[in-house]
């Protein structure tokens, strides 16, 4: 139980730290730049970063204590999983279900399988290390100035003169660099 807490709350911490970089660069899964960019000037800044990140933390805050914990962390992970899939299942509506390989070699299958359980192992462990990274005051959960840290290196990162604003210029910057490493991780072997 224990690992799959921290799977989930990996899988989400996972989810935390690239929204600076999908709400900058618009992307559809994310908050828009629009939306993020409340005074309308055409630029994300730090405050406006600031503020939608401790919205960010009071939404997932369930218990209103003040501290998200793995258990919170995952629910708002699961909320959002949730919430994904009915827009995903929005939008198949009407389109013909994908249908499930007949042919497929049992063992290849099972090696899928035991590669899926490796890969889960690892992301357990490594959940583990970014929750600790994030909690720097080492309580065992996240006070929202370590949340809304968190959140801002992002915001950092995709500031590259930095002004404490995210122009147009470097959101188109950030989503070039995402896709090239998007394509990078899909030419990498399997076995990798």
């Amino acid at each position: 139980m224990k690992k799959l807490t921290l799977a989930a709350a990996s899988a989400l911490t996972l989810a935390l730290a690239v929204p600076m970089i999908a709400q900058a660069g618009g992307h559809k899964g994310g908050m828009h730049f629009e939306q993020m960019d409340t005074n309308g000037d055409g630029m994300i800044a730090r405050p406006e970063a600031e503020r939608s990140a401790a919205e960010s933390f009071a939404k997932i805050d369930t218990n209103t204590d003040g501290f998200l914990t793995q258990e919170e962390l995952k629910a708002g992970h699961e909320a959002h999983r949730a919430e994904m899939k009915a827009k995903w299942a929005e939008k198949s509506e009407g389109k013909p279900a994908r249908e499930p390989k007949a042919d497929m070699d049992p063992a290849k299958a099972e090696a899928w399988k035991a590669q899926k359980e490796g890969r889960m192992a690892k992301m357990v462990e490594k959940s583990a290390e970014r929750f600790a990274a994030v909690d720097t005051d080492n309580d065992g959960r996240w006070n929202q100035a370590e949340y809304v840290a968190h959140r801002l290196e992002h915001f950092t990162k995709l500031d590259t003169d930095g002004d404490d604003n995210i122009t147009a210029a470097e959101q188109e910057a950030a989503k070039a660099k995402m896709k090239e490493k998007r394509g990078k991780w899909r030419d990498k072997p399997a076995e990798q």
